[in-house]
């Protein structure tokens, strides 16, 4: 719903934005892992597109908003804080939180290591 009715889309996650970009922008590459999670549990109308595509899970609990995790908000619950990055990027993500930062025109996300992907 929010991609016909919107010309800009913000993500939050435990009260804080984590990403913002154009509608088209966002949908169609997404830059925080918790976005791109988000829009993997958008079902598709094509039943052969959705059974070839990759979910992605999120695991875990959501952490208290009144005491949320240090650095990365989302770390606890991150696909690639549990699996794609090094010792010294995990402790990156464990003691300084990402800031908003500029993924290209009007797009900026807060993610120590954001990278476009194609969900949809």
């Amino acid at each position: 719903m929010v991609r016909h009715i919107s010309d800009r889309v913000a993500v939050m996650y435990l009260g804080k934005i984590i990403e913002v970009a154009p509608r088209d922008e966002l949908f169609d590459r997404p830059t925080h892992p918790y976005t791109q999670a988000l829009l993997s549990a958008i079902p598709l109308p094509d039943p052969r597109l959705e059974r070839s595509r990759k979910r992605i899970i999120i695991t875990g609990d959501v952490p208290s908003p009144a005491n949320p995790p240090s650095g990365c908000r989302f770390r606890t619950r991150c696909q690639k804080f549990a699996g794609e990055l090094t010792d010294t990027q995990r402790e990156k993500c464990l003691t300084v939180e990402p800031l908003l930062e500029s993924r290209g025109t009007g797009h900026t996300s807060a993610c120590h290591y954001a990278e476009a992907t194609k969900v949809l």
